[in-house]
């Protein structure tokens, strides 16, 4: 037996293409459908939304995350010219366009219109792959199974946005994944899954994220092998772990990043096409 899957994926977002690749490999599951989370449009209002979130993050991350984006544009046009790096890394709107999976573009997954394309899709499982938008009961209630999310931080320590700045900039010598069923809460619903891993005084914003992507992929290809087998996916039993959640953070976060760390490096980026294939 085989899953029908609904991907949700964040334009640009490296850690959301990782997944999209790995899970594309999977035999237990066809991707039946794309949702992906569009940046806002520059319309008037999408202008003064953009200018309020500049002033919050500050104008030096803006332009660090301006160039990220463009060095993984390269990455992903070199593995389009090069034949023997194409299974290593394409875009998830290139895999959609490939495999004629429907994709459907969203300012907001809660409108009408996007329930009306799930619901014809008729998923027994959503996997969320670094989605940057919040899910009502509306959407969550979709899918036969529920919706699965990766989440790179470890549950319940580190909820909320950008986790793997926010392990970073407290200074932790340990890095996380999780893999848990999504509720109305904020990373709240029920752990299947999760893995640390230690990190290193030289290591980077970008090079966390892309390792929450290996490791998460890693994660959530058990847990779907166990639906999919109709086996027991009992949640995890946590106890007595620190609870934090930890917001978007703004300029001076980023600033006294800044004086600690490198936020990523062009090598960690173009490195993924070379690097070793993970089970």
């Amino acid at each position: 037996m085989k899953l029908n899957v609904v991907i949700l994926y964040s334009a640009g977002h490296l850690g959301s293409a990782m997944i999209m690749n790995k899970l594309l490999q999977m035999p237990e599951i066809n991707i039946v459908g794309v949702v992906k989370a569009q940046p806002l449009k520059l319309s008037f209002k999408g202008w003064s939304r953009i200018k309020q979130h500049l002033r919050k993050v500050g104008w030096r991350f803006a332009w660090l995350l301006f160039w990220q984006r463009c060095i993984q544009g390269l990455g992903y046009l070199i593995t389009l010219i090069f034949p023997f790096l194409r299974q290593r890394l394409k875009p998830a709107w290139k895999i959609a366009s490939e495999h004629n999976i429907p994709i459907f573009h969203c300012q907001n997954i809660n409108d009408e219109s996007c329930q009306n394309f799930i619901k014809q899709l008729n998923p027994d499982l959503i996997i969320s792959a670094y989605f940057s938008q919040i899910l009502k009961k509306e959407i969550i209630s979709l899918p036969k199974k529920g919706i699965l999310n990766i989440h790179p931080g470890w549950l319940p320590s580190y909820k909320g946005a950008m986790t793997y700045f926010w392990v970073l900039k407290n200074g932790s010598d340990r890095g996380g994944v999780t893999v848990h069923w999504i509720d109305e809460g904020i990373d709240t619903g029920e752990v299947l899954a999760r893995r640390s891993f230690p990190l290193k005084a030289n290591t980077t914003q970008e090079k966390v994220l892309m390792l929450t992507a290996v490791i998460g992929a890693s994660l959530i290809r058990s847990v779907i092998r166990k639906l999919v087998s109709d086996k027991d996916v009992t949640p995890l039993i946590i106890e007595k772990e620190q609870d934090m959640y930890y917001p978007m953070p703004g300029e001076k976060d980023f600033e006294n990043y800044f004086e600690q760390r490198r936020f990523f490096r062009i090598r960690d980026v173009l490195g993924l096409l070379v690097m070793k294939k993970h089970r």
